[in-house]
């Protein structure tokens, strides 16, 4: 479709499909430029965008992969996951909420819900093998300390009878 439009590509990836949806949109505010390209495109992704000296955060609507906001001195932050705030010392804010889109510029934090909000899917896949154990991701601890499942942890997980 965008081949057929005149769009020349580069590579293969997803992210320049959404680079030539948002060049070729006919909105002109960059969060509408942004929005109406994200709602033609399917998948599991969070973009940060950076357009002159401002930064945007777009996402999938249905909230696959967490992105958090953090406050650094004077200046804001968007990771990943909580932790690399820690590392940088700076304070986490919140959890930038399913289809909403964020723009940070020298005026501070302005957020637009743009796209539909969908139920939320989160990937199960972030607590379990991409996420640090120190981070906080959907709203969670990743590293919750010992299982609740099944109540407590059994007294003779080492004893001698099980190690022979």
């Amino acid at each position: 479709m965008l081949e057929d439009q005149g769009a020349v590509f580069q590579s293969t990836t997803d992210t320049e499909v959404i680079l030539h949806l948002i060049a070729r949109s006919t909105f002109k505010d960059p969060v509408d430029k942004i929005a109406d390209a994200l709602g033609q495109v399917k998948g599991a992704y969070c973009l940060v965008i950076l357009i002159n000296d401002t930064l945007f955060r777009g996402p999938r609507s249905q909230g696959y992969r967490p992105l958090s906001l953090g406050r650094l001195g004077d200046g804001w932050v968007i990771g990943s996951e909580t932790c690399a705030f820690d590392l940088i010392s700076a304070e986490y804010v919140r959890d930038i909420e399913p289809g909403e889109i964020v723009r940070i510029d020298t005026g501070g934090v302005k957020s637009f819900k743009l796209l539909p909000g969908k139920q939320s899917q989160q990937c199960v896949f972030e607590l379990i093998y991409f996420s640090r154990p120190d981070s906080q991701v959907f709203g969670y601890s990743v590293d919750p300390g010992p299982p609740s499942v099944g109540g407590r942890w059994p007294g003779n997980i080492l004893s001698p009878e099980r190690i022979s």
